[in-house]
């Protein structure tokens, strides 16, 4: 009898310890899973090359939604033998045609039992018996502009479409609206002569498509843990270029699951975008109330003061400066947006700068805040006493109002870097896109615990200048910024952000001097639709109130007031398997991860 009770016991215990043991084992696993990140610094180069390092920036930012995974940003010159054995996984964005890559490279490529990815320049290094064997094709060159074949609007042809999982992504390709000589376009990708048809298809994950003839050739080759991709796919992104199939394909490059299953609803976010103290009410009410009908959760970006520095909006003298809380019949409103399944989004104090024209009309919700557009540059009294100066005064009359936002969206979403750093310290959550600098902090500070948003006010603004008083930036004032804008969550991005996405764009049906681009309710349809087959996809947009209004006054509808075209979006949404989300309560349930900070080794970063 004690045999068997010892028997039943030690096996219990047995049980116990291989269960232990493999949990030990997955979390030595996790806390030792990195990524090295691989481009192109070129340092002898005049004037200073920067296309590399901005693209490893993107990519760092797009791996913050495996925050648990160690990042390591490497100038592809500084590699020695068996570096790409130091992580699981490795990533080379080859953006410097014939750089001086270490030879090194190129042979523990073909050897290393780490994954590894080229993507772009110079895979004709690789013998061509090793490009057979491994994929099944030969390089044969590089793709160009086919300026014989044009499409109706006069652009001309290259490979442009890309098939991936039964659904068709498209480079951007646009002349550039102030230069109309220029073609905007990453038309430039390997081109592969396919030598085995079996092998080329096992390899190939998708395929590049010649926009006129129609010809295909192989854009990802995978054999293994050896990976190729004709391209960096982070030149001229957009809602439906490449780059996702690229964000996509990080879950296998890095053996990772995603968040949400496969039959999952994906999550949906709809916002109504500049909402201030002069917007027309009925507007406002209609949408609610639509959205209400519909039952669909939505978030609404709140501007709490309207600025009208020149009139603009009428000759009432009154209307230069109008907050929410001067308005109790807008107050009522935001109850009732709030009851009926609203949360806010605090989007700028005023989102203009000042009493100038920047670059626009100086009014509230056209106008840049944070960032000079007219120089493109910070605006002259960027500082942290400027930025928290204006949130702190922003939040304390939403507050006087009743008003808790969930999170924070940079007007036009563009700020300098140094307003980037604070936001991400104040801010739990900033939604949308973000524009991005190579910068260093000269001085790091930061904010305590206990002034994080919901807590900033008279005790904030007493100690922030004990808190801030050394944080500064320093930046390349001739960098052109580089925007970004992400499928899926992101818990960490360049400037420690945590980011919701904003990923499937707004209704803009005409063109103004704001507007680059006509994106119609039929193309953001499509960008859903084809989002379906991206893992942790979110079909995340926006749209302003004043879409209500008749075509003739720049709306969509066929009298004030028709919701047709926006409850078409909501419905072709729903039936796409996506699903309105609540954003508070999102935030409120999101699991924090452990977020591990990037490191870059021995860079020197301009301006420091």
């Amino acid at each position: 009898m004690r045999t068997m009770r010892c028997r039943h016991f030690c096996t219990l215990v047995t049980g116990l310890l291989v269960a232990l043991q493999a949990q030990l084992a997955l979390a030595r696993e996790q806390a030792s899973k990195c990524i090295q990140i691989y481009y192109d610094r070129v340092p002898d180069s005049s004037p200073p090359y920067q296309t590399g390092y901005v693209h490893a920036i993107m990519l760092e930012n797009l791996l913050g939604h495996f925050p648990e995974i160690q990042q390591y940003i490497i100038p592809i010159e500084m590699y020695r033998p068996n570096d790409l054995g130091k992580c699981g996984a490795n990533i080379y964005l080859a953006t410097f045609y014939e750089n001086r890559v270490p030879q090194a490279f190129y042979d523990d490529y073909l050897t290393t039992p780490s994954t590894v990815v080229w993507a772009g320049y110079g895979i004709w290094h690789l013998p061509q018996s090793k490009q057979r064997s491994l994929w099944g094709v030969e390089f044969s060159g590089l793709s160009s502009l086919d300026a014989d074949h044009r499409d109706a609007d006069g652009k001309p042809a290259f490979y442009r479409n890309f098939d991936y999982k039964g659904e068709v992504f498209q480079k951007y390709a646009e002349f550039d609206r102030f230069h109309p000589v220029i073609f905007n376009a990453a038309y430039e990708i390997s081109l592969f002569d396919v030598v085995d048809d079996d092998l080329a298809k096992q390899s190939t994950l998708a395929w590049a498509r010649h926009s006129f003839t129609g010809d295909r050739v192989p854009y990802v080759l995978r054999h293994d843990n050896r990976w190729y991709i004709g391209d960096s796919p982070f030149a001229f992104i957009d809602e439906e270029d490449r780059y996702l199939i690229f964000a996509d394909l990080l879950f296998d490059i890095l053996d990772e699951p995603p968040r949400r299953q496969p039959g999952e609803p994906k999550p949906a976010l709809i916002r109504l975008e500049d909402v201030h103290p002069l917007v027309a009410l009925w507007q406002l009410y209609d949408m609610v109330n639509m959205f209400f009908r519909n039952e669909v959760k939505f978030s609404m970006s709140l501007i709490p003061v309207f600025r009208d520095p020149f009139l603009v909006n009428g000759d009432h003298p009154a209307n230069r400066y109008v907050a929410l809380t001067s308005r109790p019949y807008f107050q009522e409103f935001l109850k009732y947006a709030k009851e009926r399944g609203g949360s806010f989004i605090f989007h700028g104090f005023t989102h203009q700068h000042d009493t100038e024209r920047n670059p626009y009309n100086g009014m509230t919700g056209d106008d840049f805040e944070f960032w000079d557009r007219t120089q493109n540059k910070p605006v002259s009294d960027d500082s942290v006493n400027y930025v928290v100066g204006r949130l702190e005064d922003g939040l304390d009359l939403l507050g006087r109002a009743g008003v808790q936002p969930v999170a924070w969206l940079v007007p036009h979403y563009q700020a300098s870097p140094l307003d980037y750093v604070i936001f991400s310290q104040l801010f739990s959550w900033n939604v949308g896109r973000i524009i991005y600098f190579p910068y260093s902090l000269t001085q790091s500070s930061r904010l305590p615990p206990q002034l994080a948003m919901d807590r900033l006010g008279a005790a904030g603004r007493a100690r922030r200048a004990t808190y801030f008083q050394d944080l500064a930036v320093a930046f390349r004032q001739d960098q052109t910024p580089t925007g970004q804008f992400f499928p899926y969550e992101i818990d960490r991005d360049f400037y420690a952000q945590r980011l919701i996405p904003e990923n499937v764009g707004n209704v803009q049906p005409y063109m103004n001097e704001q507007v680059f681009r006509v994106e119609t309710v039929d193309d953001m349809i499509r960008v859903l639709r084809r989002n379906r087959v991206l893992r942790d996809s979110w079909g995340s947009f926006f749209i302003h109130p004043f879409r209500l209004e008749t075509r003739d006054r720049e709306g969509l509808g066929e009298f004030p007031g028709d919701t047709a075209a926006v409850e078409r979006l909501i419905n072709a949404a729903k039936d796409a398997g996506y699903q309105f989300i609540d954003l508070e309560t999102f935030i409120r349930n999101y699991r924090d991860h452990v977020v591990k900070k990037p490191v870059e080794l021995q860079v020197e970063r301009e301006g420091q």
